[in-house]
């Protein structure tokens, strides 16, 4: 049978439809006796920062299974079809893949980022974030003016079992009730989910985890190839090449930014959008794939 390699093909020019056959077939003969390690990627953050744009931008590397949110690993979830199955399931399914990288996109597990590290063998978290009044915009624009209300009641009525709110700290908690009414600012409401689920990053420690690459959505459309080169040398694989983000505009940076917020949740926000930028920015100061360029953009343009 021929073999076929990925350097057969122009990636640039190629849709995704034919590009997922190409893939497939070229997994299936030139990876059909890969057994060297696996890494496991898991995109993580908050709802609206970019992370689709990141696993599709993943999907051309042909050294790559992607796994969207809803996929077979979440196939129990009879509510949404998001959550993941069972951690012995998920490893199962997992280990039937014979490539050198495997990306999934647990969103709706963020509160469980440790967790699942612990329990998924060579696995790395991929935490995204975006400025609050881009996601606060975008969020009520896609899933309508009420979603950030919608997405706070679970917090409010301390539902252990809802994703939303699930692990959430006990200053999160309370942050939330300060605020909370169901005639309240719906850009104030999404922007305190944005709040919630990023704060989850500093809770279990994911600035201290160095399984964790920690990315700006705003570095990574300016600066994609740089961004994409940096997460590549982070979980030790090779880069492909800069066909993998041909599709990466920064067209959308800034459209929400005239704010709606009311001051203290402004407030709020931009306090933890600060704390993230600081991490953020010492590992680009840290990482040796980085420019000028992207050392010097801030969220806040």
């Amino acid at each position: 049978m021929y073999n076929l390699q990925a350097s057969d093909l122009n990636r640039r020019n190629i849709s995704f439809g034919l590009l997922r056959v190409y893939k497939d077939l070229y997994q299936r003969t030139g990876l059909n006796r890969y057994s060297g390690p696996r890494t496991v990627l898991m995109i993580m953050g908050c709802q609206r920062s970019g992370t689709s744009l990141t696993y599709w931008v993943f999907e051309r590397d042909f050294n790559t299974r992607i796994f969207r949110e809803a996929s077979i690993l979440s196939s129990e979830d009879t509510e949404e079809g998001l959550r993941l199955n069972p951690i012995d399931q998920v490893n199962q399914e997992l280990s039937k893949r014979q490539v050198p990288i495997v990306v999934l996109k647990p969103l709706v597990e963020s509160q469980r980022a440790t967790e699942l590290l612990g329990a998924i063998p060579h696995s790395k978290i991929l935490w995204l974030y975006r400025h609050y009044q881009d996601v606060a915009s975008s969020n009520l624009k896609a899933f309508g003016m009420d979603n950030g209300i919608k997405d706070l009641r679970p917090f409010v009525n301390r539902d252990p079992d809802n994703w939303r709110s699930q692990n959430a700290s006990e200053e999160t908690l309370a942050t939330i009730d300060r605020f909370f009414a169901e005639d309240m600012n719906p850009y104030d409401a999404a922007a305190l989910f944005w709040y919630a689920r990023n704060q989850l990053f500093f809770d279990q420690g994911l600035d201290q985890n160095p399984d964790v690459i920690l990315c700006r959505y705003e570095d990574f459309v300016l600066n994609p190839a740089a961004t994409m080169q940096r997460i590549y040398g982070a979980i030790g694989a090779a880069y492909p090449g800069d066909e993998i983000v041909q599709d990466v505009h920064p067209q959308s940076v800034g459209k929400g930014r005239k704010s709606h917020l009311s001051p203290e949740v402004e407030a709020i926000c931009q306090a933890l959008l600060d704390r993230l930028d600081l991490v953020n920015q010492v590992a680009l100061e840290t990482s040796p794939i980085t420019t000028a360029s992207t050392a010097g953009v801030t969220a806040h343009e």
